[in-house]
């Protein structure tokens, strides 16, 4: 655990129980602050200026983009307090996109939330719904090389007990190893729970995992086949740890998307390098996910909206309630 999240952790231990508001706070926190690394700090100086709330005397400033998010308010909607405590990078980013390139972003956002434009984007407060928002951030991230401004700074992302100074890394590739380790082991775990009996085995459970994580990729861009996705599970099905293999394989694929396909060998020898980071993402995601399963509505709309039931067909998920004979 790093010291990051051990201060979320240590902050949401004091919450008290059966608070509608504090378990509305610890799904932000555990689905949104923590996976992101949101620094506690700078949180609370962003609430406190987006709430106009005298200083708590911490010697933390407001992040620049809260500054000029509060100047300009009425140019940001559509955003929940929370989301644009932690991420007014991310809300001004996506408020400023305008003409073709907001619909390339909407479309992207779509693909990923797997929902389609005007349905299902909003909650019932009239915001953006949680699927949209963490799309959003993904995609941010994605563009922008990974770092959100409100993200913890090197010291707190360190393991606890890890010896001496944390090595040099390179930060955008571990972030997007990171992402796509958790996300995908993250759909694989919901999948397998609340739907384990429409997969005949572990392949079509991978690839959908797969492609609620890429699915800009696979259905915007076009940039990675959908068969591309299918042969990675089939050929990680195979391995000591299934999840493991078929993120480095996809990992590989985005990276040479981004790249340049010539970069292929150097990138499959880079991103074997970053395995055990991988196993290491994997493994926790899992360990998380048992404590506090997270309720994704990427996966049910997949599973459930009749809109998606050709993609359901060609990656070969049983219809709901068919059982094998």
């Amino acid at each position: 655990m790093t010291i990051n999240t051990r201060i979320w952790e240590n902050s949401l231990a004091g919450l008290p129980e059966g608070d509608p508001e504090s378990e509305q706070f610890e799904h932000y926190a555990r689905e949104f602050f923590i996976p992101d690394s949101i620094a506690p700090a700078a949180y609370l100086a962003n609430v406190a200026l987006l709430m106009h709330q005298p200083s708590d005397g911490s010697d933390v400033l407001p992040s620049p983009s809260m500054a000029r998010l509060t100047a300009a308010s009425d140019t940001v909607q559509g955003f929940p307090a929370w989301f644009l405590a932690a991420y007014p990078d991310v809300a001004l980013w996506f408020s400023s996109r305008g003409g073709d390139e907001r619909r390339t972003v909407d479309a992207a956002v779509a693909a990923r939330a797997a929902v389609t434009a005007g349905k299902r984007l909003l909650d019932d407060q009239g915001f953006y719904g949680h699927a949209v928002l963490r799309a959003l951030v993904d995609l941010y991230r994605q563009q922008s090389g990974g770092v959100l401004e409100c993200m913890a700074g090197a010291a707190d992302l360190q393991e606890e007990d890890a010896a001496g100074p944390a090595a040099e890394q390179a930060m955008t590739a571990q972030e997007a190893v990171d992402l796509m380790a958790t996300n995908i082991t993250r759909y694989e775990r919901e999948l397998a729970t609340s739907y384990g009996d429409r997969f005949s085995d572990m392949r079509p459970r991978l690839t959908v995992a797969g492609l609620l994580q890429l699915g800009y990729y696979v259905l915007v861009d076009h940039s990675i086949p959908l068969a591309v996705l299918i042969r990675a599970a089939e050929e990680a099905v195979s391995a000591d740890d299934p999840v493991v293999e078929y993120v480095e394989k996809l990992e590989v694929e985005v990276f040479c998307v981004e790249g340049g396909a010539k970069e292929r060998k150097r990138v499959e020898d880079a991103c074997h390098l970053l395995r055990s980071r991988i196993l290491d993402m994997v493994l926790q995601t899992r360990a998380d996910f048992d404590a506090a399963p997270s309720l994704s509505q990427a996966t049910r709309n997949f599973m459930e909206e009749s809109e998606f039931e050709p993609l359901r067909q060609v990656v070969g998920i049983r219809p709901a309630g068919q059982r094998d004979r």
